[in-house]
């Protein structure tokens, strides 16, 4: 903006320049005949002296250079002369109009006129050729003048520009942001209406990129939900006939039919899990908003989990417990807890300890509480870490079909926590194991009682 403020006042001053160039050549041609016969009827009236007054004072007044040549081509005055104006004096004398001509930054005009006696003149006049750099030239303070407006023009401008080039894309941004946190809503909306310009198009892209994933995904979760409450059916039916035929079964049965039983509670355990991250995803699970003491609920899971894993020659132990209050529902929160466990004590080595740790940190102004569950398995590859809150998602050489996971857990977890303004995390442990850490916003100090740390 500066620079195209800069040429157009360069523009304008040449413009102006030559505009005034013009305007001095028909001043010349009008006024020259009357000074000249003006300078010669002085001369011829009051001799010489009146005509050198008369010139000087149009130097004074004027700043012209006045030089009266006789007929024969010499200065009256016998006053210094370029050769160039005593040239056009000669060619004056020749011709009936004015001459006009610029030599070394002077503009020279020449015109013939005749005294009172007769006698043919010639008057030259040299005025001074306003430049660009003349006119540029001015008083610091009209300088300083000029540029404050061109840098506060501009910059108005420039701002006044960049907000509004900018501001669908901080909308398009914000909108983005908002996607992918989850929220599959999110739409630029009206912030480009009235625009007609390659960003409106992109926002209105968007918004329709957005529709049509809203629309897919909600499309996957209802099938998700229905399909998993239609399969209740036809299991509970396949639970029944399964009691029926253990009425009438024979001893050589009772294997197959036990294999039967346990394969409809792992596939009744499925549904459950499908049925429960639908209700999550779908926002139909909802917090009662009481207070949840998130210590009692750590250390019952603790101790559940722990005489589960002593049958599998694996420990479970709760290292550090500071009291804590979370605000939401208790059973999500112990599904989201018991789920972590159990899936570090089904990878975690056998003769080896799932160690879990409950503490209370300030984190950005508020009160955290810190889950930490940490096993003792083979750990999960780097790139694979984002992805083990997937659903289904598994990875082949860590998290094999042996576990008799179905890889829905630490989805719930995580849809659990995130449904609590929480977070969750997995990483890689030196020496091996995986560390998962949970983090709940507290509600608020709940009571006045010493750390507890327990040991097996």
């Amino acid at each position: 903006m500066v620079l195209v403020s800069a040429t157009m006042i360069v523009s304008v001053v040449t413009t102006q320049s030559q505009f005034r160039a013009m305007r001095a050549e028909e001043f010349d041609r009008t006024v020259m005949p009357l000074m000249a016969a003006r300078a010669a009827d002085i001369l011829d009236d009051h001799g010489m002296g009146a005509l050198a007054d008369f010139l000087s004072s149009l130097q004074t007044t004027l700043h012209w250079q006045a030089f009266l040549f006789d007929d024969e081509g010499k200065e009256i005055l016998s006053q210094p002369t370029e050769p160039d104006v005593d040239a056009m004096a000669i060619s004056a004398l020749q011709s009936a109009g004015t001459i006009i001509q610029t030599s070394h930054g002077t503009r020279f005009a020449a015109t013939r006129t005749t005294g009172s006696m007769g006698t043919h003149y010639v008057l030259v006049i040299g005025t001074k050729v306003e430049s660009v750099t003349d006119v540029l030239r001015a008083p610091i303070q009209v300088q300083f003048v000029r540029a404050a407006a061109v840098l506060f023009i501009a910059g108005f401008v420039c701002f006044w520009l960049a907000r509004y080039i900018t501001a669908p894309i901080r909308d398009l941004r914000a909108a983005t942001h908002r996607l992918a946190t989850g929220n599959l809503s999110a739409r630029v909306g009206d912030a480009t209406t009235g625009r007609a310009d390659e960003l409106a198009e992109l926002s209105r892209d968007f918004d329709h990129m957005a529709e049509q994933i809203e629309s897919l995904i909600s499309s996957q979760k209802r099938l998700f939900a229905d399909i998993s409450h239609e399969l209740r059916s036809p299991l509970a039916r396949l639970t029944v006939a399964l009691g029926l035929t253990r009425l009438h079964a024979n001893p050589e049965s009772v294997k197959g039919l036990d294999r039967i039983e346990t394969e409809a509670g792992r596939l009744n355990t499925l549904i459950g899990n499908l049925l429960r991250l639908a209700r999550l995803e779908g926002g139909s699970e909802f917090l009662q908003g009481e207070q949840v003491l998130l210590d009692q609920v750590v250390a019952e899971v603790t101790a559940d989990a722990d005489y589960e894993a002593q049958s599998r020659n694996r420990h479970v132990r709760l290292v550090k417990s500071e009291p804590c209050t979370i605000l939401g529902n208790k059973e999500l929160l112990r599904s989201a807890v018991e789920n972590v466990i159990r899936n570090a004590v089904n990878y975690t080595a056998e003769g080896t300890e799932v160690q879990i740790s409950l503490q209370r940190t300030n984190a950005g102004g508020g009160d955290t509480a810190l889950i930490s569950v940490r096993d003792h398995g083979r750990g999960v590859p780097d790139e694979a870490l984002p992805d083990i809150f997937l659903p289904f998602y598994r990875v082949g050489d860590a998290r094999d079909r042996s576990s008799g996971g179905s890889g829905l857990g630490l989805s719930i977890t995580d849809r659990a926590v995130r449904l609590h303004r929480g977070s969750v995390r997995a990483e890689n442990c030196n020496g091996g194991g995986l560390l998962i850490e949970i983090r709940l916003p507290c509600a608020g100090k709940l009571r006045n009682e010493p750390e507890k740390v327990l040991s097996a």
